[in-house]
């Protein structure tokens, strides 16, 4: 993890000037940048996640939990979306998902293997989002929550592996790509169509 050292009054005072603790910093080209501070004694860190009026984007990973022939999810507006989220700057991909998993579900995990690396295009509600995304299996050491730890709290749900096409799954392609899948990393590129 990247560690940025700096003295805790300069955090103070760039805080007060900038006005933007656990808010938005506003950029010259009406851009946003999502900044999460995490202040233990003097490090700060900051998650990869860039987000403006009408874009976002960012670096994440997800957790590909499967047991008994069913894929771990959470409900969210009537999709499904596995557990997962930005990385930290600095952060290596690997100890990113274990964390996720942690904050999401509670749980300790063993990531195994990475199964996919996807460029992620895509519009949602006009918004354009570009997502580069790791995406991990991964094997719960405990048991699953009914609902995520989060804000949110969503429902968890298994998804049967042979009816994922019945389902909203969020990342879209793993309806298709999840069943073919035997072993090794498979790059996918997912455009604006």
């Amino acid at each position: 993890m990247l560690l940025l050292r700096i003295e805790y009054r300069t955090i103070l005072r760039t805080v007060e000037r900038l006005h933007f603790f656990n808010k938005e910093v506003k950029c010259k080209k009406n851009c946003a940048i999502m900044v999460v501070f995490i202040f233990q004694k003097e490090v700060i860190t900051m998650d990869f996640r860039v987000i403006g009026d009408t874009y976002r984007y960012g670096v994440r990973v997800t957790a590909i939990v499967v047991r008994d022939g069913k894929l771990l999810t959470y409900k969210v507006e009537g999709q499904n979306h596995l557990v997962g989220g930005a990385i930290l700057v600095g952060e290596a991909s690997r100890k990113a998902v274990a964390r996720e998993v942690k904050e999401e579900l509670g749980v300790d995990c063993e990531v195994e293997e990475l199964m996919f690396v996807v460029e992620n295009r895509f519009d949602y509600k006009g918004e354009l989002h570009h997502m580069i995304e790791f995406h991990y299996k991964v094997t719960l050491l405990g048991e699953v929550p009914s609902h995520t730890l989060d804000e949110g709290k969503y429902e968890c749900e298994w998804v049967d592996l042979q009816k994922l096409s019945e389902y909203d799954i969020r990342p879209q392609y793993l309806i298709k790509e999840l069943p073919l899948w035997k072993a090794g990393i498979k790059q996918i590129e997912i455009g604006l169509e």
